[in-house]
C-alpha cells in the first residue's frame, strides 16, 4: 500500500471564501489529493460540493483527470463562484500534477523548488516519483509562503517544523480563506510493502515527462490561453531538479534529443556508415583468416611472418582506408557541432527566461486583482507588455526570442480581454418614434422602470413608451409656450416651460396638472430640469446657481439656492444634470462634476484611454451602480464607477449623432436616442 503523510495547512473561511484538502483513494498504490479554494457568494456549498466530487473520482488515465478538472471549474463557473487548485495523483514510482490558480513545489534530495504553476489555464505534467520526495501543493493566494517553505527546507528544517512556522503567518493574512497549502511525503512510520503495484499511466495521445527532465523548457511548451473553459489545453511546464544519478545523462539529453527530431538525417548517416562498413568486410578472405589460425596454432606467429607470400587481409589501399576514417572524423565533428549548437541554445534558452519570469510573477499577482481593481490590473498588464517589447528589441538575434514574441502576445490578448472596449457595429433599434408620428424628432429621453419619456422640443409633445408592449401615448403641450425640459420619476413626469407643472405619467388628457411652480426668478430662465425623491432641482444660468424645490403635504417649498461654494462653473455650457443624492453636471468642453450638498466634489476618472473633450451627457440616479457617459465626438457610451474609474466603452459610429441617453441596469439596457432612432445597447 502507497503509504503517505498528507498534512493540510487551511485559511479561516468566510462566506465568500472556502478551502480545503480533498482525496480519493484509487487503488491501494495510487492516491490522489486535491488542494482547492472556492470564491463566490455560496463558496462553502460549492466546495462541500467539490469535495463530494472528488472523492467519488476514480483515476484511470490523463485525459479523463483532465476533463474531471475541467468539469469541476465548470461546476464552480456555473455556481457564480471561481475555483483554484493544484491536484497531485502519486503511485509507487509514476506521478501526475495539474494546476489552475495554484502551485506544485518539489524537495527531492538536496534539490527544492516549483515544478509547475499556472494561473487560469490548467496545466498538467507526468513525471517519477521518488520515494523520499516532499510535494506542497497551494492555491494561488498561497503561493507567497513557498518562498519561505524553500528557505526552510535549505536550512534543513523537515516539514513538521516548517508546517508550524507556515500556520500563524497564513491565519494572520486579512482575508485567508482563499489561501490552503497541503504537504505531501512519505509515512516513515508505515513502510511500503514491495510487492504493491502502481497503477501504469498508458496513453499514446499523452507524453510522458520525467522530473528531471531540463531539455523541456518553456520554448516548446504550447501557446494556449483561453478564457473559456471549454478549450482549455493542456500545457507542460520545464521542470529543472537534476537526480544526481542521471547528471551525466542530463547534459547530453538535450544532443540525443535534437538528433531524434532530426531523424531522417540520422538514418541517412546510418546508412552511409554500414555501407561503408559492409564493403571494408566484403574484402577480407574469410578463409585465408581461418588458414592463418589454423598455421598459427600449429607452427606458430614467426611461420606468418616469413611467409611473404601470405597475407592475412587482403583490404583496399591505404588510401581507400584513410577516406573511410576521415568520413568517420567528419561525422563525430558533426555531432560535435550539432550538441555544442543544442547546448548554446538551452543556455540561452536559460538567460531569456529569467529575463521573463520576474515580468511572470508581476502579471500572476495583477490577475489576482482584475475583480476587485481591473483598472490596476490593466495598467500592470500593460506596463509588462511594455517591458517584453524592449527585451524582444535587445534580444533580436537570440535563438529563444520566440519565448519573448509568444509572451508578449499572450498578455496583449489577455489585455484585450480585460480591456472594457467594446466595439459594436451597427446598434440594434429599439425603436423608430415615426411609427408614433411621422415627423417625431426627440430633444431629450429619461426612463422610470419599464417607461421611456421623450419630447419634441420643436414640436412641444412629450410621447410616454411603455418597454414591454411598446405601446405609445403622446401628449400635446403646444398651449405651452416655453417647453425646455422633461424628466419623469415614479409615477410622475415633470416639465420645464413657464414655471413648472407635473402630470400622471400616464399623460391622459384627462390626467391632473398640477402646478410645482409658477414662472418666478427662481425658474425664468432655467435650461434642465431634474427629479430625486421628493425634490425637484433646476439649472438657472442667469442666477448661476441650481434651485431646488422640496415637496410636503402643502406643495412644493419655496426654491432653494442648492449651490454652497462659488465654483466657477459656467452654467450656460452645461448639457446635463443628473441626481441619486449627488448632483452630477456635465459641460460642452467635456467635464464631467460631481456635487455632493452644494459642494463640489474631487472626481478623477481613473483608467480611461482616451479623455472626454467636448459635448458629452450623463445618467445616473439612486438605482444605479454606475455613471454612463454618452460622448458623442468619440462615438461611444462610457461606464464609471461612482468614483471615477472606468469600467467599459461601448463604441458604434451609430453614437456619433445621438443626443441624450437613459439607463436600466434591471433590464441591462442602455437606450440612446438619435433623431428619431432608439437604439438599445445591452450592458
Amino acid at each position: 500500500m502507497l503509504r503517505l503523510k498528507v498534512t493540510p495547512v487551511i485559511g479561516l473561511p468566510q462566506f465568500t471564501g472556502w478551502s480545503q484538502v480533498a482525496e480519493s483513494t484509487i487503488s491501494v498504490s495510487v492516491r490522489l489529493i486535491l488542494v482547492f479554494a472556492v470564491s463566490g457568494k455560496h463558496a462553502g456549498n460549492v466546495g462541500r460540493d467539490i469535495s463530494e466530487k472528488v472523492s467519488d473520482f476514480y483515476f484511470y488515465d490523463v485525459e479523463q483527470l483532465h476533463d474531471f478538472l475541467n468539469q469541476l471549474v465548470s461546476f464552480a463557473h456555473t455556481n457564480n463562484s471561481k475555483l483554484y487548485f493544484s491536484c497531485a495523483v502519486l503511485g509507487k514510482s509514476k506521478s501526475v500534477f495539474a494546476t489552475y490558480g495554484g502551485s506544485v513545489f518539489l524537495k527531492r534530495g538536496e534539490k527544492s523548488g516549483k515544478i509547475l504553476m499556472s494561473d487560469y489555464v490548467v496545466k498538467v505534467v507526468e513525471g517519477n516519483y521518488v520515494e523520499n520526495d516532499t510535494f506542497v501543493l497551494t492555491t494561488l493566494q498561497a503561493d507567497q509562503f513557498l518562498n519561505e517553505v524553500q528557505l526552510k527546507f535549505q536550512q534543513g528544517y523537515d516539514s513538521d517544523i516548517i508546517i508550524t512556522s507556515v500556520v500563524p503567518g497564513l491565519h494572520a493574512q486579512e482575508d485567508s480563506s482563499l489561501s490552503a497549502l497541503v504537504f505531501i511525503n512519505k509515512d516513515t512510520d508505515a513502510p511500503i510493502k514491495k510487492d504493491e503495484a502502481f497503477l501504469e499511466i498508458e496513453d499514446e495521445n499523452f507524453e510522458e515527462i520525467d522530473l528531471d527532465d531540463e531539455s523541456n523548457n518553456s520554448e516548446n511548451e504550447p501557446n494556449q490561453e483561453s478564457e473559456s473553459l471549454a478549450n482549455v489545453k493542456f500545457e507542460i511546464d520545464a521542470i529543472k531538479i537534476p537526480n544526481k544519478a542521471v547528471d551525466l545523462f542530463e547534459k547530453i539529453k538535450p544532443l540525443f534529443l535534437w538528433i531524434l527530431n532530426k531523424s531522417k538525417i540520422l538514418l541517412l548517416i546510418l546508412f552511409i556508415f554500414i555501407k561503408k562498413l559492409i564493403s571494408l568486410v566484403r574484402k577480407i578472405k574469410i578463409k585465408k583468416i581461418i588458414n592463418a589460425i589454423k598455421t598459427i596454432k600449429s607452427d606458430g606467429i614467426k611461420s606468418i611472418l616469413m611467409d611473404k607470400k601470405e597475407y592475412l587481409l587482403e583490404v583496399k589501399p591505404k588510401k581507400s582506408l584513410w577516406k573511410f576514417f576521415a568520413f568517420i572524423i567528419v561525422i563525430i565533428v558533426i555531432l560535435g557541432i550539432i550538441g555544442y549548437l543544442s547546448y548554446s541554445r538551452n543556455k540561452e534558452t536559460q538567460r531569456v527566461q529569467q529575463l521573463i519570469n520576474p515580468i511572470q510573477t508581476q502579471v500572476i499577482s495583477a490577475k489576482e486583482k482584475v475583480l476587485s481593481d481591473p483598472i490596476v490590473t490593466r495598467e500592470i498588464i500593460s506596463e509588462s507588455v511594455t517591458k517584453l517589447e524592449k527585451i524582444e528589441q535587445e534580444n533580436q538575434k537570440s535563438s529563444a526570442l520566440s519565448l519573448v514574441v509568444n509572451q508578449k502576445q499572450e498578455l496583449i490578448e489577455y489585455l484585450d480581454s480585460i480591456s472594457g472596449r467594446e466595439e459594436l457595429q451597427d446598434l440594434d433599434v429599439f425603436y423608430d418614434l415615426r411609427l408614433a408620428k411621422s415627423d417625431y424628432i426627440s430633444s431629450g429621453i429619461d426612463m422610470s422602470d419599464k417607461k421611456l419619456v421623450l419630447f419634441d422640443k420643436e414640436m412641444k409633445e412629450v410621447l410616454l413608451l411603455d418597454y414591454d408592449s411598446k405601446k405609445v401615448s403622446i401628449r400635446d403641450f403646444s398651449n405651452i409656450e416655453n417647453l425646455k425640459d422633461v424628466v419623469i420619476t415614479g409615477d410622475n413626469i415633470f416639465t420645464l416651460d413657464d414655471g413648472i407643472h407635473k402630470y400622471d405619467a400616464n399623460l391622459d388628457a384627462e390626467s391632473e396638472l398640477v402646478e410645482v411652480r409658477n414662472l418666478g426668478d427662481s425658474n425664468k430662465n432655467a435650461t434642465l430640469i431634474e427629479s430625486y425623491d421628493r425634490f425637484v432641482y433646476v439649472i438657472n444660468p442667469e442666477k448661476r446657481n441650481i434651485y431646488r424645490y422640496s415637496e410636503s403635504d402643502e406643495g412644493y417649498s419655496d426654491p432653494v439656492g442648492w449651490m454652497k461654494s462659488a465654483t466657477g462653473l459656467k452654467y450656460d455650457e452645461l448639457t446635463s444634470i443628473s441626481v441619486d443624492g449627488d448632483v452630477w453636471l456635465t459641460t460642452i468642453d467635456g467635464q464631467l462634476k460631481k456635487f455632493t450638498s452644494g459642494r463640489e466634489e474631487t472626481l478623477n476618472i481613473r483608467g480611461l484611454d482616451i479623455p472626454f473633450e467636448k459635448d458629452i451627457f450623463a445618467y445616473t440616479n439612486e438605482k444605479l451602480n454606475n455613471v454612463y457617459v454618452l460622448d458623442p465626438s468619440n462615438n461611444r457610451v462610457v461606464s464609471l464607477s461612482k468614483n471615477g474609474d472606468f469600467i467599459k466603452e461601448y463604441k458604434s459610429v451609430s453614437l456619433g449623432a445621438a443626443s441624450n441617453l437613459a439607463v436600466n441596469e434591471e433590464l441591462n439596457k442602455i437606450f440612446v436616442v438619435s433623431g428619431s432612432i432608439i437604439y438599445q445597447i445591452n450592458l
